[in-house]
């Protein structure tokens, strides 16, 4: 952890600075037109507990209210003069349209029918963009309309109406979907052979009680580990007592590849560890750090100083003194006001202070670290299958389900329903399959098990957001591939987030099977922004073209997150549900489509705009069709176009 985000994390914890995330989707900090006030149009500017009622393009106050937002309910009371009573509280439900970017206010009771007017005017507000703003729903405009890098999913709907469609089940394998969400409780898979609660496998499927899917890293109480190792640890803590002092030369081939992914893996585990070894030497011994502290706030006592003066203040020799000095001098910054304040609030917040600055130390770095033993699994063993909980409890923690119900309603959260956001399909049943820890990374066989869950119970698509550089059982994962390539099923694949050339480095899983063939039902997705130019494709995403089928919105994308709340993330995490969104639109509406026919029409029908852009992850500037084999961004339109030429023609 470099020193700008040793510092994020210090201001995290201790000033208190956080991600704009909200239940149902805040007010503060937006501005809306589309109502009057005396007949003379205005617009309504929210701030952190006011609203300001200006005359158009932002400008003279007009009138002032003051305002609460509770979740998608409004309660305003007047601020200055105006006709209405200064304790005359109004109250108002708030349905939100077009992913937020528009606002129905509906009146639930108000005896001012002046304000009533103004706020409920009977038609829907639409939000108005700060300077080099996105929509919120920018993902889903047209490139050509209007010139904003989106799929053209309202035109797509505007092609598909009046006709029927499937429910479509689409798999999410990842961290674990809030089945309970509000935007998603209407759209989750149901599995109509099993019997809830009674903890029988009523369908005989292997896995008792999976009514909305699997978690195949819980255990049977329902509780899933946050972190697990990451790859490299994994694969060190796996083999070392069978290959640590080995003899290559007695190893049969199988085993000779095992014992050389194993010596790649224990060479970066040990770098890793290093690396960490001071931190964990001055935060092992809670009585030697506030020992030397309290020598560092009394040398210090003042009402500033800088890192400087931290690191050549006098502790002792010993190198546990020296570990602390040198760690709080790392995490200092001036803004904490004085070393003193800074050592209080440390002593505040120690566990999270020590859980900041040792982060993978304790954990995904951590030999021994044990995260699978509530599992009850054999993590040597990749050909196990039935372990794991049909539960996935994810209570208060801010982590675990995050990413993968973020995912999950990018593809499916109910549209229409005046709720938070719409998903990119609407006749869709998402099932739950929990097989991507919050920190650390997946194990090979929950990505092969979680493939296998999800084609055997009926989905149609895969979206799997997530990838590593090592796969120990690799040829598991492939297997499960296969499978899903022969019963048809679509797998869609995030390309990840390095900004590196995917041709030229290891990644996994693969769409490459280990015999050199490529799986035909594999699509993988690079991200892309909202600007058509320069900035096209993102910074961080990976490309290939060779192995990039296509871009897809990623970036600032608004979507649901665990205990009814929302926000916008960024990455090829996103971009991958939206093509897995259109792929189940097109299965949806065009049934007879096979998994492979999918794959094509979605590459085929992209847009190609004609421009040079930031290669990601340099400064060099390439066509954006260099970045990918398709060469262009997904297109809901088109694609459904296309889909309907093909269904002529048959």
């Amino acid at each position: 952890m470099n020193f700008h985000k040793l510092i994020a994390s210090l201001l995290f914890f201790f000033v208190g600075i956080q991600l704009n995330i909200q239940a149902q989707i805040p007010l503060r900090n937006s501005r809306w037109q589309g109502t009057t006030l005396g007949g003379q149009p205005v617009q309504l500017a929210f701030r952190n507990d006011s609203v300001l009622v200006t005359s158009p393009n932002g400008g003279a106050v007009v009138q002032r209210l003051r305002y609460e937002q509770s979740g998608d309910t409004l309660l305003v009371l007047q601020a200055g003069a105006s006709s209405c009573g200064t304790n005359d509280i109004g109250a108002y439900r708030l349905e939100w349209l077009r992913n937020s970017e528009q606002l129905v206010v509906r009146a639930i009771s108000d005896p001012c029918p002046e304000r009533n007017q103004l706020l409920s005017p009977g038609k829907p507000l639409t939000r108005l963009l700060f300077p080099q703003q996105a929509p919120r729903n920018w993902s889903y405009l047209d490139p050509v309309a209007d010139s904003i890098a989106g799929i053209s999913l309202y035109r797509a709907y505007d092609l598909l109406k009046g006709r029927p469609s499937q429910p479509v089940i689409v798999g999410v394998i990842d961290s674990g979907v809030d089945i309970n969400h509000e935007d998603l409780r209407d759209v989750v898979w149901v599995n109509p052979k099993e019997i809830a609660g009674n903890d029988e496998d009523d369908d005989k499927n292997g896995y008792a009680d999976d009514l909305n899917g699997w978690n195949f890293m819980g255990a049977k109480d329902g509780t899933t580990y946050e972190n697990d190792h990451d790859e490299v640890t994994q694969i060190y803590v796996l083999w070392r007592d069978k290959y640590d002092k080995a003899d290559p030369e007695k190893l049969n081939a199988r085993e000779k590849k095992q014992y050389q992914t194993y010596q790649r893996a224990k060479k970066q585990f040990l770098a890793r560890y290093q690396a960490a070894r001071p931190k964990r030497l001055a935060l092992g011994d809670t009585v030697r750090f506030w020992q030397v502290t309290e020598q560092l706030k009394q040398q210090l006592a003042g009402s500033s100083t800088t890192q400087k003066a931290i690191r050549e203040a006098a502790v002792g020799t010993d190198s546990v003194a020296l570990a602390v000095r040198d760690l709080l001098a790392e995490t200092y910054d001036p803004r904490f006001g004085s070393f003193t304040a800074f050592a209080d609030l440390v002593r505040q917040r120690f566990p999270l202070f020590r859980r900041a600055m040792l982060g993978g130390a304790l954990t995904t770095n951590n030999p021994d670290y044990k995260p699978r033993q509530a599992v009850g699994d054999n993590p040597a063993d990749p050909t196990e299958r039935y372990y794991g909980s049909p539960r996935l409890n994810i209570g208060r923690s801010a982590e675990l389900g995050m990413h993968g119900t973020h995912v999950a309603g990018i593809i499916g959260a109910k549209r229409d329903n005046g709720r938070g956001i719409d998903g990119v399909v609407d006749n869709v049943k998402i099932m739950m399959i929990g097989a991507v820890p919050s920190g650390g990374d997946e194990r090979d066989k929950d990505v092969a098990n979680g493939i296998r869950y999800a084609v055997e119970n009926g989905a149609r698509v895969i979206n799997m957001s997530f990838g590593k550089r090592m796969s120990p059982f690799k040829e598991e994962v492939d297997a499960a591939i296969r499978l899903a390539e022969q019963r048809d099923v679509l797998i869609v694949h995030s390309a990840g987030n390095n900004g590196e050339n995917y041709d030229s480095v290891p990644a996994y899983p693969s769409a490459v099977y280990e015999d050199g063939t490529v799986a035909r039902n594999v699509l993988v997705v690079g991200n892309s922004t909202w600007r058509i130019g320069d900035g096209l494709p993102s910074r961080s995403s990976n490309y290939g073209k060779q192995t990039v089928d296509l871009f897809a919105p990623g970036t600032d994308i608004l979507s649901t997150l665990p205990n009814d709340r929302y926000a916008s993330l960024s990455g090829t995490s996103m971009a991958a549900p939206c093509v897995s969104g259109v792929a189940a639109l097109l299965r949806s509406y065009f049934p007879e489509l096979t998994a492979v026919q999918v794959k094509e029409i979605l590459m085929n029908s992209t847009y190609k705009p004609d421009v040079t852009v930031r290669k990601p992850g340099s400064t060099e500037r390439v066509p954006f069709n260099s970045l990918s084999r398709s060469g262009g961004l997904l297109n809901a339109y088109e694609a459904v176009r296309m889909a309907m030429q093909m269904k002529g023609k048959k």
